[in-house]
């Protein structure tokens, strides 16, 4: 197998593990938090969370009106109705899910949100992959590294996220059993290792763009369906929707994950 074929590999594990590295972050210092500092902490993650949802659903919209032209009618109209139905079929989905296995499994409310919160980003960082294969097939292998650095810094800030619900109860400092840092574990290379199937996938020639436009939505929807549970928690730990200190960690996770990916396109 030649380096050519490895690249979108190791690029994308370097891109996507630092998630697992978020995860430990949160784990060591949310330990050692005041109630609203983790409640700072999972507003950030909240931010984090909207930003990419806008992102992923800008994507997905920019796909779709690429196909506004009469000589396309036909492909805007199954476009249309393909990524509607992945809006509100994916919403639906995580309702059902939630609800049957709160009531049917007992399972607690910060897995489900976590592993929620992971599949969500996993689906998201798929897309990562794509522009460090682009970069790749285009020759510019300096930009595909630029890409990874700078996905790989938010990635970061996305193990926040994941490991953010079980600091959400009045405790706030959970007991991290073994189990459950085995599972923070699984979630968080859930989340950051698509990045490589992702890379794998463009890298081949699979680019259809209504797959993409419809793996976006989804990704999308997912990351509003988890941040409107992180930011509510982290609503209930700070004082409700006119604390100054909610809005600040809010724009605070949108900022740092706006200016990573600012800085990577600037190197290139």
């Amino acid at each position: 197998m030649s380096l050519n074929v490895y690249a979108p590999i190791v690029l994308g594990f370097i891109a996507g593990i630092t998630v697992l590295f978020g995860v430990i972050f949160m784990i060591l210092v949310g330990r050692r938090l005041s109630p609203k500092g983790v409640g700072f902490l999972n507003a950030f993650a909240g931010g984090v969370l909207a930003y990419l949802a806008l992102e992923a659903g800008a994507e997905a919209a920019d796909i779709v009106e690429g196909f506004i032209a009469w000589e396309t009618i036909g492909e805007l109209i199954i476009a249309f109705v393909v990524t509607s139905i992945a809006l509100i079929g994916t919403w639906l989905f995580l309702v059902y899910v939630e609800r049957g296995l709160k009531g049917y499994t007992g399972a607690s409310s910060e897995k489900l949100m976590a592993s929620i919160v992971a599949v969500a980003l996993g689906l998201h960082n798929v897309g990562e992959g794509f522009a460090i294969a682009a970069s790749l097939l285009a020759g510019l292998v300096g930009s595909a590294i630029v890409f990874t650095i700078g996905f790989a810094v938010h990635n970061f800030t996305e193990g926040f996220a994941i490991a953010g619900p079980f600091f959400l109860k009045p405790r706030g400092k959970p007991e991290i059993e073994k189990s459950l840092l085995m599972l923070l574990v699984i979630l968080a290379l859930a989340a950051g290792l698509p990045v490589i199937p992702g890379a794998m996938v463009y890298y081949s020639g699979i680019t259809a763009d209504i797959i993409l436009a419809t793996l976006y939505t989804i990704a999308s929807a997912s990351l509003v369906y988890a941040l409107l549970h992180v930011n509510l928690a982290a609503l209930a730990k700070l004082g409700g929707v006119t604390s100054p200190l909610f809005w600040t960690a809010l724009f605070a996770g949108i900022a740092v994950t706006y200016t990573a990916e600012t800085l990577v396109f600037l190197a290139m």
